[in-house]
């Protein structure tokens, strides 16, 4: 090589060099958490684990009924509680809003009210708002044939329309929304036309901040019937809308829907999974940020049942899904039940329908539900008592965020959180620990080096169960020295549970 040739080779060289150390290396991305609960429900907060798995924790139900249909003007033959009911808690008032229907020739569907000021004893007052039987000493709030109701408040909405609730109607078989001031004087506010798909189900709907929009989950059939797939499909999944005014949707998208894992379990005829999605209750989660909670109803019917001529067990049981976005939602429990079926001859041995919304009280969740002992093919639990078809509303109880945990066991285990900012003066875990369980918590700098005071040697183990339990550093709990600063936190655990953590103000 020449002199000049050199002199070229040296300067591209030069160039590519300079280049390389001009050019801005990428931002590592840092999870601002400010001072909201940041829950376990799935990998976002685990940038690496050791020893550590996400489980799902199921709530407690005692079987206790706490409402079913036992006065007058909801009594008699071939009436029940219709699994289409919701709850609200509101100014310490757990007000229960369900589905009285009868069956056969005299049939109705109409919507009634209960309200309990401990959520466990709930009263049916007299509202005397429309006249059933020749008489207006009933409870009943909307009446008619209407299929339940699903009430929520919408927080935009002007004082006259701030109660809401969504039903499919009879005869017209229309998607009708009603309002109201008060929730119990109703009106309707509009007619519904989220396309077609059906909406022969509890329809949720909701305000959702995050997106300034309202979310609507109802029905999707997918099926030949309903021009929505080819033929042999027929079964039912959830959709998702958006909307800005209830009354116009679009961004359709399916959130549930049996997959290639639900359609092995058993052999079924063609286009006709073992497994429905009957229906969903989809809440955002405002105890924590940023999750969205599916209680997805799941419709069994997958093997020949004498007497029925279909598949059988025609039964109803809970499955969760989680989301941050409230658009894609990922199953949790490795597919096991969040809520079973209760035991032969229980009034929910054969259907148990989660209402919307769970409902906090105290350091608690009270999941109210719909239970029967009655099939979806009306088929009556053969260990019932006296052959008799049982319903009722009863409660499943579950710890405050407690839906999925990270969990180590006695061996012990890891997890070290991707890069997070905060803007609290004290974290405090939501945790369970056995006798000789423990976390001990230390936070790192941006180069996973201990932080000075706030090392692993220098953290108090963390053992005991409370939902806001202190994390302390040589007896330190104050961490508003690091406040905007990138860290990492990392949990050393043994034989416990951890829900949740929170940089608290």
């Amino acid at each position: 090589m020449n002199h000049t040739s050199t002199q070229i080779a040296t300067f591209c060289v030069a160039v590519f060099l300079a280049g390389a150390t001009l050019a801005e290396p990428e931002p590592r991305r840092v999870i601002d958490v400010g001072s909201k609960k940041q829950l376990f429900i799935d990998e976002l907060f685990i940038q690496s684990s050791r020893g550590v798995t996400l489980t799902m924790n199921t709530p407690s139900r005692d079987g206790r009924v706490l409402l079913t249909n036992d006065q007058p003007w909801e009594s008699g033959s071939e009436t029940y509680i219709g699994v289409y009911s919701s709850v609200i808690k509101e100014n310490g008032v757990v007000r229960l809003w369900y589905d009285s229907r009868r069956g056969g020739d005299q049939l109705y569907d109409r919507v009634a009210y209960a309200e309990s000021k401990d959520g466990l004893h709930f009263t049916k007052p007299i509202l005397r708002l429309h006249e059933i039987d020749g008489s207006k000493e009933n409870n009943v709030v909307i009446p008619g044939i209407i299929g339940g109701c699903a009430v929520w408040i919408d927080p935009t909405a002007p004082p006259e329309h701030r109660y809401k609730t969504q039903a499919k109607v009879y005869p017209s078989r229309e998607f009708h929304m009603h309002s109201s001031p008060d929730g119990l004087r109703w009106r309707l506010f509009a007619r519904l036309n989220p396309g077609r798909g059906g909406w022969d189900t509890q329809s949720v709907a909701f305000w959702d901040p995050n997106i300034d929009r309202y979310a609507l989950f109802t029905r999707y059939w997918m099926s030949h019937r309903h021009g929505t797939a080819k033929a042999p499909d027929n079964f039912r999944t959830v959709r998702r809308l958006e909307s800005d005014d209830l009354k116009s949707w679009d961004k359709q998208s399916i959130v549930m829907q049996p997959d290639e894992a639900d359609r092995m379990l058993h052999p079924t005829p063609p286009g006709q999974p073992p497994i429905d999605y009957y229906g969903a209750d989809v809440f955002r989660y405002v105890e924590a940020d940023r999750v969205y909670i599916m209680l997805a109803q799941a419709y069994w019917h997958w093997k020949p049942c004498a007497p029925q001529k279909g598949l059988g067990p025609a039964g109803f049981d809970v499955r969760l899904a989680v989301s941050r976005d409230g658009i894609k939602f990922r199953r949790a429990g490795a597919r096991k039940p969040f809520m079973s079926m209760g035991p032969a001859g229980r009034f929910d041995s054969k259907f148990v329908w989660a209402m919307p919304d769970p409902v906090r009280m105290g350091d608690e969740l009270w999941i109210y539900y719909v239970g029967s002992n009655r099939d979806h093919d009306g088929y009556i639990d053969a260990a019932a008592p006296g052959g008799k078809h049982l319903t009722g509303i009863s409660r499943a109880v579950l710890r405050l965020d407690g839906f999925v945990s990270a969990d180590a066991d006695y061996t012990g285990g890891e997890i070290t959180t991707p890069l997070i900012k905060f803007s609290g003066k004290r974290l405090e875990l939501n945790v369970e620990t056995s006798g000789g369980g423990s976390v001990i918590v230390e936070l790192l700098d941006e180069n996973d080096n201990p932080i000075p005071g706030f090392s692993k040697d220098d953290a108090t183990p963390v053992n005991g169960n409370a939902v806001r339990m202190p994390v302390r550093w040589d007896d330190r709990a104050e961490v508003s020295t690091l406040t905007g600063r990138p860290v990492r936190i990392r949990f050393h655990m043994r034989d416990c549970k951890v829900y949740a953590f929170q940089f608290a103000d």
